[in-house]
């Protein structure tokens, strides 16, 4: 294992199936945040949709087409070259940590980009997905996540314990899966 967490075999299965959604980065990027914005909502606001004034709706809108085309180059870049260096990895990943380092982009919205991209993919992929992909996927993005800052926990009015006042709870997937970390 290297700079990218992941072993040899990993690389080759995200490498696969990255292949396999590469060639339509534009409407798999719009699916997969049209997905985020519908599970989570919150998220529309992490984004400027005005270059496209004329847009009825997101599903038009040419500065969502142009953002999700932005972070699939992201990701792929992540997985076509800095898988064969990690030093590239590694720069990539600098990269995106200060492009987004004035935004509020916490290490759990990168798991929750993650999660939701993942979900995508299965159903995107079907049986051409393998067994390790999900494995290999949430390694690469508990990675990514790393480079992010810890979602800022806020005070808690009611000492009773209950996380219903947690703003930013997590799913049982990702709690699952944060177990599962070295």
């Amino acid at each position: 294992m290297d700079q990218t967490g992941l072993t040899a075999s990993e690389k080759i299965t995200l490498f696969s199936a990255w292949g396999l959604i590469r060639k339509d980065l534009d409407v798999h990027g719009r699916n997969v945040l049209l997905l985020l914005f519908h599970k989570h909502p919150r998220y529309i606001a992490y984004f400027d949709f005005t270059d496209d004034p004329n847009a009825q709706s997101l599903v038009d809108n040419k500065s969502l087409y142009d953002q999700a085309i932005h972070v699939f180059k992201a990701v792929g870049a992540l997985i076509e070259y800095g898988f064969k260096d990690p030093v590239l990895f590694d720069a990539t990943l600098r990269k995106i940590t200060r492009r987004h380092k004035d935004r509020p982009v916490y290490s759990e919205d990168i798991l929750t980009i993650g999660e939701v991209l993942l979900n995508y993919l299965e159903q995107a992929l079907g049986r051409q997905m393998s067994d390790s992909l999900p494995d290999a996927f949430w390694k690469l993005f508990q990675t990514i996540a790393g480079r992010f800052p810890a979602t800022p926990k806020t005070p808690i009015a009611d000492e009773g314990g209950d996380d219903a006042n947690d703003p930013q709870p997590t799913t049982s997937q990702q709690r699952d899966r944060a177990s599962d970390a070295p």
